[in-house]
């Protein structure tokens, strides 16, 4: 049993005899022996993951650095391949030709076995390979690698490693994408190349790392127990089939588990990869994040009106509306509408040019194989929106009916339509590949959660399409809803809001902005919202709270109707997700709230945090007390 693994199944009774000391150093010395003794063109750690297409070969036993293939690929979508010593011409041609046409960097990892001996073939490889693309050499085991490995001297970066323990794989392929900074100097020199004190120097804390819980002030042992139990009672109590959950604490992952089933059937696990609906958690990756760069860029300001944006309002009631109001949602405007209700008559049947039931090139817009809405159906909804009746009183009430609106306002400021616009600015860059807009474009329908048995719409199972019906009737293109994606992804675009605005080393919107948007707006008139960001309750009650009650005043979230939320609180730099389909097989189950599943998760996780304080002071006085007894001795 490694030291991780062992450290992280202990019981919380019996945490308190693991020495926090004795984890620091064992973090230092594998972070330590990780030497980055070559970076051409600062090529390390990887930038803009949009233009660099990164890709993995293993030579030799794949098992061996196994850890390291994983972890490469919580960063990015890294295509991982192997050759094996005595590789044939054959496979090493079909590798040869993937890697030169699809990837930009080519990270090849070697370890002793290399030693043993290989086939002429994996040199020929490796010269052309070198002369074609970027190539990274990865080193782990015998130092003797960086002076017989073939064409070393043709490598853009080297690192080596003595170490070969999956710890120390983690961080070396968290340095490459600058997770972690390469701080490892030779203590020897190897051959005649490298010398002592070789070793460059890179920064980290550039994205989300993955370590040791207690490094960061967190007690691992009682975080695992506290949410494995709550989500368990949620999966056995049928609140959901299943989960994604993600704790991060100073920008370090600290728990992520997979819960669970698809569908309560228990045919297929819930994997890493697999998406689900975030329902109105898109508001606030989608919408939000795109008005904030468009602020910082001159193309919107919150404290403009909607006609200034929208002047098909101009005449309407709400054409002097602030955006500040509406994106706090103090602006008297409606929940929501009903919009496929609003297509019917009296007798049931649908309007005239509103849907019908096979293709046409009048009824574009699939909602399923069987319904197709018209293609000017969309500018009828716009009409419902501008002629829908303002609230009577002023005051906090939630809606979501602009947020239909703001894809046509991004399309019109940047000349992109919504998607590309957020793929370009955001995902692509931070790695964040599975955050998408109808995902049966990109992703394999098996790896997509299904979301509910809908029997009085599109009468059939939804999945990998909306579940919202008004932004299914946008074509799925809109920001009150429609992304999909997972908690290791989400978890990317969420730290950038905690980093204030910045990742993978680039500033996408600037810290004052962010502050701006995810503070208080109208607290003194009772309303808790941000801008488009959900607060905690201005006064605290159990009874109406979903987050935690030692969230601070600075934290904000999101909740979404499917069953997804998430929280960030810069007071502690801590993040909290939690993704299920607890509208799986029908929206009308509720015990996700009556269960109190998500403010029980989410202060679970503080709860870690004042648990850590107390190791930690019970360590200390442990401490003290063998300093009293050998001075007594």
């Amino acid at each position: 049993m490694s030291l991780l693994v062992m450290i992280f199944s202990l019981p919380v009774s019996s945490f308190c005899q693991v020495s926090l000391d004795s984890l620091q150093l064992f973090h230092q010395e594998n972070l330590a022996s990780i030497v980055l003794l070559k970076n051409d063109k600062r090529l390390l750690p990887f930038k803009d993951l949009s233009t660099t297409s990164v890709a993995h070969l293993s030579i030799g036993d794949v098992s061996k650095t196994a850890e390291f293939d994983y972890t490469l690929q919580q960063y990015a979508n890294v295509k991982s391949y192997n050759l094996p010593l005595t590789v044939d011409g054959q496979q090493a041609g079909e590798v040869f030709k993937y890697l030169i046409n699809y990837s930009d960097v080519t990270i090849i990892s070697v370890n002793e076995a290399f030693e043993i001996g290989y086939s002429p073939v994996i040199e020929e490889f490796i010269r052309d390979l070198s002369a074609r693309i970027d190539v990274v050499y990865t080193i782990f085991g015998a130092k003797e690698l960086l002076t017989n490995f073939p064409y070393i001297d043709q490598a853009k970066a080297i690192s080596y490693t003595p170490k070969t323990n999956a710890y120390a794989q983690s961080l070396k392929a968290q340095m490459y994408f600058g997770a972690v900074g390469a701080i490892g100097k030779l203590a020897a020199p190897i051959g005649n190349t490298f010398k002592v004190n070789d070793g460059v120097i890179t920064k980290g804390g550039l994205r989300l790392s993955y370590g040791i819980p207690e490094l960061v002030g967190v007690n691992s042992a009682f975080l695992n127990q506290q949410m494995d139990a709550i989500i368990q009672e949620g999966i056995d109590s049928m609140a959901f089939p299943g989960a994604q959950v993600l704790v991060a604490k100073g920008g370090q992952v600290v728990y992520q588990k997979n819960f669970g089933f698809h569908t309560y059937d228990k045919r297929q696990k819930v994997e890493p990869n697999n998406v689900y609906d975030l329902a109105s958690v898109t508001k606030v990756t989608t919408a939000v994040p795109a008005l904030m760069r468009m602020q910082d860029d001159g193309l919107f300001d919150v404290d403009a009106k909607l006609v200034d944006y929208f002047p098909d309002f101009k005449g309407s009631d709400k054409a002097d509306l602030y955006f500040r109001s509406i994106l706090a949602h103090n602006a008297r405007l409606q929940p929501y509408i009903v919009f496929w209700q609003k297509a019917k008559k009296k007798n049931g049947k649908y309007r005239r040019r509103t849907f019908k039931t096979k293709a046409h090139r009048n009824y574009p817009i699939k909602l399923t194989d069987n319904l197709y809405l018209h293609k000017k159906y969309k500018g009828k909804m716009m009409d419902l929106v501008k002629k829908s009746p303002l609230n009577k009183e002023p005051g906090y009430v939630y809606s979501g009916l602009t947020f239909l609106m703001y894809p046509d306002l991004v399309k019109a400021k940047t000349g992109k339509r919504f998607d590309q616009y957020l793929y370009h600015t955001f995902y692509r860059k931070i790695g964040a590949n599975n955050l998408v807009f109808n995902p049966l474009e990109r992703i394999n329908p098996q790896d997509i959660i299904p979301t509910e048995e809908d029997d009085f719409f599109r009468n059939q199972l939804v999945q990998g399409t909306v579940h919202d019906e008004a932004a299914a009737m946008l074509s799925g293109l809109s920001s009150n809803a429609g992304l999909f994606g997972n908690a290791s992804d989400l978890a990317k675009l969420l730290q950038l809001y905690l980093n204030k605005g910045s990742y993978g080393g680039e500033q996408f919107i600037t810290p004052s902005t962010i502050q701006e948007f995810t503070q208080c707006q109208f607290c003194d008139e009772g309303n808790r919202r941000g801008l488009g960001f959900d607060k905690p309750l201005i006064q605290y009650d159990e009874k109406q709270s979903y987050v935690a009650k030692s969230a601070s005043k600075y934290s904000y979230g999101h909740s979404g109707f499917t069953g997804t939320f998430f929280w960030l609180d810069p007071a502690e730099d801590l993040m909290v997700i939690f993704l299920s389909n607890r509208v799986y097989p029908t929206r009308n189950n509720r015990k996700l709230y009556s269960l109190n599943i998500r403010p029980r998760l989410h202060q679970a996780a503080y709860d870690a945090i004042y648990e850590f304080d107390k190791l930690k002071q019970q360590q200390a006085n442990n401490k003290g007390d063998n300093k009293h007894y050998k001075e007594r001795e």
